[in-house]
């Protein structure tokens, strides 16, 4: 039942996105994939409360139509609700997709506390029982996104043989615990453990951002081939290329990030009706983004006083003209954000 995920030693990896509730939706996805892209697929934040019998359009409206994904794009479902996983994967399979991904791994306690995301993991017969009733019922493959655990990284031990009970498309685990959210190191030996463990080959996520973060983690998995990247390339949009062995001068990448951001804030500023929240929504990309260069926590710090559009766009500016961060100020960057 061995599925054909991850081919050791098969040389240049697969990147996949992960999903951010909040920033990479639609049009931030399709700016990425015009202006870096990198990744093979990007994974869209995921829905929930989708109803067990017709899906209101409303619910699609961030992958629909499918041939407007400039990037291949993988839906993602929260829930626990086997006729609502079935009931999504029927909608977005009449739109044209093929795969939906079920999130057994957000870790907020608003959600984990009532068994979904990563808090139904301790409940392994639970999860067992969705499983059984809706594999074989939805007319499309089913991957799964998950942590170690909830409350212990352990947990996962007992999940994996419920796993392997079940033709799964793909299995991406983030090495932490619900309990941790994003905070402490990922545990790179946890996830070759479950490697030992598990019938399906795992997708490894977390804590990818930097070229040498990623060589360090791929030297510890030498027949890891497949990678899902998420915080590292919101803040180092050029990550995917890195690894990918592309590499652009100071003067392509400032080009290349304007024009990202410009398409950004043209979508925002149509779909947005206060300066506000336009600012709002821009200031939340800028929250990772800052760090693509060197001075980022001032670079963001900066921008998140601007209290108008003109401000704003003075502190945008000054910020494209700072020097690029290198890796050392990359992992400065990226630890702040995980204290």
């Amino acid at each position: 039942m061995k599925a054909s995920v991850s081919t050791p030693n098969a040389g240049t990896p697969i990147l996949l996105m992960a999903p951010f509730r909040g920033i990479t939706q639609k049009s931030w996805r399709n700016a990425y994939a015009r202006h870096f892209g990198g990744f093979n697929r990007m994974f869209a934040p995921f829905v929930t409360g989708v109803g067990t019998e017709t899906v209101s359009f409303k619910k699609l409206t961030d992958l629909v139509p499918k041939n407007a994904m400039v990037s291949p794009t993988v839906p993602q479902i929260i829930g626990t609700n086997p006729k609502e996983i079935i009931a999504f994967a029927k909608a977005i399979a009449e739109h044209g997709y093929t795969e939906l991904n079920w999130n057994l791994g957000c870790p907020f306690a608003r959600i984990a506390n009532k068994k979904r995301g990563c808090g139904i993991l301790p409940h392994p017969e639970m999860l067992e029982d969705i499983l059984s009733k809706t594999v074989h019922e939805i007319p499309i493959r089913l991957s799964i996104k998950t942590r170690l655990g909830y409350h212990h990284p352990d947990e996962i031990l007992k999940v994996l043989p419920v796993f392997d009970k079940f033709p799964l498309h793909e299995l991406i685990l983030h090495p932490r615990t619900g309990k941790m959210v994003y905070r402490g190191k990922a545990d790179v030996k946890a996830f070759a453990k479950c490697q030992k463990h598990s019938l399906h080959p795992l997708i490894y996520n977390g804590d990818i951002y930097s070229l040498t973060k990623f060589e360090n983690i791929s030297q510890q998995l030498p027949e890891q081939n497949t990678w899902m990247v998420g915080r590292g390339a919101l803040i180092n949009p050029f990550l995917p290329l890195q690894i990918r062995g592309i590499s652009l001068t100071d003067e392509e990448k400032r080009t290349r990030l304007e024009a990202f951001h410009f398409e950004l804030w043209h979508h925002t500023c149509e779909t947005q009706k206060h300066e506000s929240r336009i600012l709002g929504s821009m200031k939340a990309i800028w929250y990772y983004m800052a760090g693509v260069f060197a001075n980022g926590q001032k670079t963001f710090t900066k921008i998140k006083r601007a209290k108008t559009n003109t401000a704003y766009f003075e502190a945008v500016e000054a910020a494209f003209q700072n020097d690029f961060a290198n890796d050392d100020a990359l992992e400065t960057f990226f630890l702040q954000l995980t204290k």
